[in-house]
């Protein structure tokens, strides 16, 4: 897999969990994130940037939405609000931006 399409498929995992905290602000009446706590979802974006590019380029191409399903409900297990639902949600369209810009 080619450096640039991992650095890629960062930058758009990262935009959309960045986009996600400033509407989950908005929407929650919370505090909009500040630029220098944008390393966070950076950070979670990287990691699941290669958690997926580890799937999609050698384990397997299929079920990616399950995977995503798993990893997101370990995270946020046991879920007990609708936040820790949601919170599940966004990992699981994370992997599907992931499996749209790391095709196996």
């Amino acid at each position: 897999m080619a450096f640039g399409r991992l650095l890629l498929a960062w930058a758009v995992v990262a935009a959309w969990l960045v986009a996600w905290d400033a509407v989950q602000g908005r929407v929650t009446g919370g505090p909009a994130p500040r630029p220098r706590e944008l390393w966070v979802p950076a950070g979670e974006a990287a990691l699941l940037a290669l958690f997926g590019a580890l799937w999609f380029g050698s384990l397997g191409a299929g079920a990616w939405w399950l995977v995503f399903l798993l990893v997101g409900t370990l995270r946020e297990w046991p879920v007990r609000t609708t936040t820790g639902a949601a919170r599940i949600a966004r990992v699981v369209a994370a992997g599907g931006l992931l499996a749209w810009v790391l095709p196996s």
